[in-house]
């Protein structure tokens, strides 16, 4: 963690997405890797729960759900920049991606 300013940055999960729903919708798309998508959504929370859980983001025994998850607060959160395109209605703000170094 706090690597992405370094001149090597590691961009791993910990690290790198603001928000723990990102890292939620990432495994609901790509695992398991020879199924990708197959998983339940409590499979879901079960393993971004797992991963978050690895740099103490979340505890072992957390459990993460549908109302839980958006709560998740990452220690990177406000080391990205706003995305500068206008929002489209309705929708919510998002980050974009770290800042240039």
């Amino acid at each position: 963690m706090g690597n992405l300013a370094t001149d090597h940055p590691l961009p791993t999960v910990n690290a790198y997405w603001p928000y723990a729903t990102s890292v939620w919708d990432y495994v609901r798309r790509a695992m398991p890797y020879e199924n990708p998508g197959t998983l339940t959504a409590d499979q879901v929370y079960g393993v971004t729960a797992f991963i978050l859980s690895l740099d103490h983001i979340v505890r072992e025994d957390e459990v993460l759900n549908r109302e839980s998850l958006p709560c998740v607060r990452r220690p990177n959160r406000d080391g990205f920049v706003p995305d500068p395109r206008p929002p489209e209605p309705g929708a919510a703000r998002q980050a974009v991606g770290p800042p240039s170094r």
